[in-house]
């Protein structure tokens, strides 16, 4: 028994390991990781119930909004069409197997013993400075550090499309991944990850603060406009935290980084405050389209990929139809796709996790845990104010990297960080 709980731990550490890894490179490989990792996190589950008992906060939100998903396929106006969308309801298992698995002692150990072995080669000379900081390590802020170098490597990947070429509205960088959008969106998001970490725990910290600036070089780069406000609003929920006065500093540092920057950049963060800008009235007349369907479908609406089922009754629409396949908006989407109950739903998803992750927050003031907390917090504001501006939730690359964020601060123990 306990050589297969043994084998099961090492299993699930390699499958976590390559996850994260992955998960800026190979959404294919991210997926079945993500499957194979669920299923051994469950089977070892079983094996050991008896002393390491799963956990399962926000299961009820997690689980209305599953079942308002399913019942907007039941109703919807092309049920088959409809159902391939529930695929990404295992998506939202990320959020426990992330949580339950990095707080299991048994991985803890089984870290422990490969970095340990790695110290004993003789690549790990190069190293040597590090190894005292790494002699208890916290799965949880080692995977972390997994996330800032996956991050790191896909930025730098960005940058040099930049040197390729060069900078243009008509030619974004994307990466390691498909598009410039999906980039941006995990950009911004570990972004303010690496932020907090050096604004919370350790502003010293060299290699973080190079993933940090590394990461926000290529942000820059993606002229993705609901990226940087969403890296906007999450940077301010850190400061709140941190120290409120400084807020008052980031009008100074905007205008600093506009007059810097060069000339694709500027105009993207003017178009910023141009109401008449092409891809907003775009946005407006997507937002409007969305109103129409949602009232002539408005308590579960028409069903997930509907669009092109009602498009011939929206003459007026068919430009945005032909054009585009989401409206730009998660909250509008999911009005089209769900209905009310959908809506409201998802609004009580994420409600009730701001609210869990904020008792997490005052319950203590240990620095190892709270950093990450806010990290959190401020990582899923991103995620929600971008998607104001794109339907980030159904970009399945950006989404994940929400859920694994999302499930930090529910670790059931606070743990050091080195």
């Amino acid at each position: 028994m306990e050589r297969r709980i043994q084998i099961l731990t090492r299993a699930q550490l390699f499958v976590l390991m390559v996850f994260t890894l992955a998960g800026q490179f190979s959404i294919s490989i991210t997926h079945i990781c993500g499957f194979l990792g669920g299923g051994l996190w469950l089977y070892k589950a079983r094996l050991t119930r008896s002393r390491n008992p799963l956990r399962w906060p926000l299961w009820k939100p997690f689980a209305i909004f599953a079942l308002a998903s399913i019942l907007a396929v039941l109703t919807a106006l092309d049920p088959l069409r409809s159902f391939e969308h529930l695929k990404r309801l295992f998506e939202m298992g990320i959020f426990f197997w992330i949580l339950n698995t990095l707080a299991d002692p048994d991985l803890r150990n089984s870290l422990q013993a490969v970095i340990d072995k790695f110290f004993k080669t003789r690549p790990a000379q190069l190293f040597k400075s590090t190894r005292e900081a790494v002699t208890s390590v916290s799965p949880r802020n080692f995977f972390i550090g997994l996330i800032l170098l996956t991050s790191s490597l896909s930025a730098l990947t960005g940058l040099a499309q930049v040197m390729q070429n060069g900078l243009s509205i008509h030619h974004r960088i994307s990466g390691t991944l498909s598009i410039h959008m999906t980039f941006a969106g995990i950009l911004m998001q570990t972004a303010l990850v690496a932020a907090a970490y050096l604004l919370f725990r350790n502003k010293k910290n060299a290699w973080v603060w190079g993933s940090l600036v590394l990461i926000l070089l290529a942000l820059a780069l993606t002229l993705t406009r609901q990226a940087w406000l969403g890296f906007g609003m999450g940077l301010l929920v850190l400061l709140a935290f941190r120290k409120p006065v400084w807020i008052a500093l980031l009008p100074f540092i905007a205008a600093v980084f506009f007059w810097i920057s060069p000339a694709p950049i500027k105009e993207r963060m003017g178009s910023l405050v141009n109401l008449s800008d092409a891809t907003l009235q775009e946005r407006f007349s997507m937002w409007r389209l969305g109103w129409q369907i949602f009232k002539d479908h408005p308590v579960t609406g028409c069903g997930f990929h509907c669009m092109g089922v009602v498009s011939e009754d929206y003459p007026e629409y068919q430009e945005i139809f032909m054009k585009f396949r989401t409206v730009h908006n998660n909250l509008v989407q999911l009005a089209i796709d769900t209905g009310i109950i959908g809506v409201l739903a998802w609004l009580f998803l994420w409600l009730s996790y701001f609210i869990a992750a904020g008792r997490h927050l005052k319950s203590g003031d240990n620095p190892e845990h709270r950093w990450v907390v806010v990290a959190s917090l401020s990582a899923v504001t991103a995620f929600l104010t971008g998607g104001v501006f794109e339907t980030n939730f159904y970009d399945s690359e950006v989404v994940m990297m929400a859920y694994y964020l999302m499930a930090l601060p529910f670790i059931r123990r606070p743990e050091p960080i080195h």
